[in-house]
């Protein structure tokens, strides 16, 4: 961290008489200076002095020694110091992500404001030649009271706009961020004030190192292996997506446009049937956890339900088409009876289910994305559904008619296509640049979306690629583990007590083009990729 250096060079290191030879004894006499202290042979032949002497050797290591220790002692005091000060920092970003969320917030409520004011404008200047003739020929004046209402509109529009910008203006007397700061600058005050005591410093040195010790031990007890059970089954043509039943024994897959049916036993696969009813690339499924019957979407732009006939027959219902572009994701709900999709077309569709029937009815629309939906998520009430649109995210909210509402639009300066709620007050965005390697975590805190850079989780470097699509985010809470697909790796991770993540296996294909999933139960793993053009299943060993 810091280098110790003496100022004096050693040839500054002579006799006072300048003989010109090496120094080999020092004088301990208080009444001389410097180089007079100096002696070299020479000198030490004609030493009249009777002070008391020691060798310059010696005396050199005693003074490289007593610095040794000084160095380490200010080393020391500069961690513990330059940790407070990081702390800060971060603090600080925090705060400036926070404020500039709510400043582009503030910004957008203007930018409507305006609209609404030349709206209102424009509609009191639209007229009718007919009217403004009939008027012309009556000898109608402007009415006083039709003027004052005009002036009432656009107050009542001010007012309005007024109140709720006041109100947020509000939120940053009381930012936390900034209480943080405060009592960050406090604390590195009342350190910079107390005494260097050795003993105090060692203390917290060793209360860090027992703390990492903890959370290391943390990880090794969460430890797992993946095991490889079967890649006997080769696929040469894309599968973009794997969904399993809610037992495990039967997977779905797709290759290209064709839907694929397997029974899957101890990890080991056997396909027992194949249906071709869509007219492109397969790109999302969703099973179905109360009944036999899954869903798929396609870039077709249609879904389709399906439903178990007996062992080895499915039947397909018709094409359902509402998204005008290629379809990305799908999700149901608990109770099963809402579809939840998302597409190209920067569009949500809310469809209504009935598996008993194999039907969907399409319900209504969410059109606030400006960019293409990638990925969604419920909380665990399901009365909030965040959604992922690359550079941004929107937080809608289920309303009084059970109807889901616009709530929240934020966006996010590193792109992503995944995203997955945690909990409620927390969830992971997956970046998808080839030059960021790291999972994002967003928590929200009273309606406000803050990204938490301490718990952001660093992936494997890989600046060779971007991220791909699908492999939605799975989350075995039962287990804690979170799986998770970026660039060339396979990624497990774990949440701790703390809040952060920590990944605790991960699993190298060596391209970018890997598409699967995991059992319901947490025990298996399988994927399709396009290296090796095969489904590999691996069984995760808890240790």
């Amino acid at each position: 961290m810091i280098q110790q250096k003496m100022l004096e060079q050693e040839e500054d290191l002579f006799c006072s008489q300048k003989h010109n030879l090496p120094v080999l004894m020092i004088a301990c006499d208080k009444e001389l200076k410097k180089n007079q202290r100096l002696f070299c042979p020479l000198c030490m032949e004609n030493l009249e002095s009777k002070s008391k002497s020691m060798s310059f050797k010696k005396t050199l290591e005693n003074i490289e020694e007593n610095q040794k220790q000084k160095k380490e002692s200010i080393e020391n005091m500069l961690i513990i110091n330059i940790k407070q000060l990081e702390e800060l920092q971060r603090a600080f970003h925090q705060l400036k992500s926070n404020i500039v969320q709510q400043l582009d917030y503030l910004i957008g409520n203007t930018n409507e404001w305006i609209k609404q004011i030349q709206i209102w404008g424009q509609s009191n200047v639209t007229y009718s030649f007919f009217d403004e003739l009939e008027k012309l020929i009556n000898q109608t004046k402007l009415d006083q009271t039709n003027q004052k209402s005009i002036v009432d509109q656009i107050n009542q529009i001010n007012q309005s706009w007024n109140q709720k910008i006041f109100k947020k203006l509000n939120l940053f007397k009381s930012f936390q961020e900034i209480q943080k700061c405060e009592e960050l600058l406090i604390r590195q005050l009342i350190k910079g004030n107390q005494e260097n005591d050795n003993k105090k410093q060692k203390e917290v040195i060793q209360v860090d190192i027992q703390q990492n010790q903890q959370k290391q031990q943390l990880i090794i007890n969460k430890q797992v292996e993946l095991k490889l059970i079967d890649d006997s089954n080769q696929q040469s043509n894309y599968c973009q997506a794997i969904v399993f039943d809610k037992t495990g024994s039967i997977m779905i897959s797709c290759e290209v446009k064709k839907i694929k049916i397997w029974n899957f036993e101890l990890g080991k696969l056997k396909l027992i049937n194949t249906y071709s009813k869509h007219k492109d690339n397969v790109t999302c499924l969703v099973y179905s956890k109360l009944r036999n019957n899954f869903i798929s979407g396609s870039d077709d732009k249609t879904i389709i339900s399906w439903q178990q006939i007996n062992q080895k027959e499915w039947k397909c219902s018709q094409p359902f088409q509402q998204h005008n572009d290629y379809i990305n994701c799908l999700m149901l709900n608990k109770q099963e009876d809402q579809l939840i999709s998302g597409g190209y077309d920067n569009s949500i569709k809310v469809w209504n289910v009935d598996f008993i029937k194999n039907e969907l009815n399409f319900q209504y629309s969410l059109d606030h994305h400006r960019n293409i939906v990638f990925s969604f998520c419920f909380n665990s009430s399901e009365t909030v559904l965040v959604s992922c649109g690359y550079s941004e995210f929107i937080i809608w909210e289920k309303g009084v008619q059970g109807k889901w509402e616009f709530k929240y639009k934020q966006d996010v300066l590193d792109y992503g296509y995944k995203l997955h709620l945690i909990n409620d007050q927390q969830f992971l965005w997956v970046t998808n640049s080839m030059k960021i390697d790291d999972i994002f975590v967003f928590e929200i805190q009273n309606g406000v979306v803050q990204q938490n850079i301490d718990k952001t989780i660093k992936l494997i470097q890989n600046n060779q690629c971007d991220d791909n699509l699908n492999f939605p985010i799975i989350h075995n809470k039962n287990k804690n583990i979170i799986l998770v697909r970026h660039k060339h790796h396979i990624y497990l991770i774990s949440k701790l007590n703390d809040g952060t993540f920590n990944i605790i296996a991960s699993l190298n294909c060596q391209n970018n083009e890997i598409y699967g999933t995991m059992t319901n139960n947490g025990q298996y793993l399988l994927f399709w990729d396009n290296k090796y053009e095969k489904y590999q299943s691996y069984e995760i060993l808890y240790k």
